[in-house]
């Protein structure tokens, strides 16, 4: 079988080729987000074509399973502790089935989709530190944004004494 060769630039790995964007997507569920520009209509920001580039995420699981092989600069990610808990939490999520982009226009770390082709994303993920006491204020705040977007907010931590992660969904109902 024939391991893709990407490149990776500036700690940031690129995919150029769309057979190997499909092969991701339907073999790995890999996402990225695409950034080039269409050269028929280059000055427009609604639709962007090639490259694709990956999250550290996606680039590391994929380096871990040998999926992919690198060209170009070194890709040293995860570096920090911080890094290794969200990779984790990555590998966690995707392990269970879901497809996963960045949560930032959410206010979360990462959305979850069932398939991001066909439907909107179900959850938004927030990393947040095991020992982290959350007031009633952020918790409102969390929930009303997941109810006007209609997602359910899932809140994970790293447990490091179970060597796990814990999830609690946050979900509003009207009384």
């Amino acid at each position: 079988m024939n391991t893709p060769r990407l490149c990776c630039a500036n700690g940031q790995v690129l995919v150029d080729d769309a057979d190997t964007v499909l092969k991701l997507r339907t073999e790995h569920r890999i996402v990225g987000t695409l950034e080039g520009s269409h050269p028929t209509n280059p000055l427009q920001n609604n639709y962007f074509g090639l490259p694709l580039i990956l999250l550290p995420e996606e680039a590391a699981l994929l380096l871990e399973q040998h999926a992919i092989t690198l060209d170009g600069d070194a890709f040293a990610w995860p570096e920090t502790e911080q890094d290794r808990v969200r990779f984790g939490l990555f590998k966690d999520l995707h392990g269970r089935g879901y497809f996963i982009t960045r949560g930032i226009k959410y206010g979360g770390d990462y959305l979850l989709y069932p398939d991001p082709l066909r439907y909107h994303s179900s959850h938004i993920v927030s990393l947040i530190d095991r020992g982290q006491k959350l007031t009633p204020r952020q918790l409102v705040t969390l929930g009303r944004l997941c109810t006007a977007v209609k997602k359910i907010r899932l809140l994970s931590s790293w447990n490091a004494e179970a060597g796990s992660f814990t999830h609690i969904t946050l979900n509003w109902s009207g009384f």
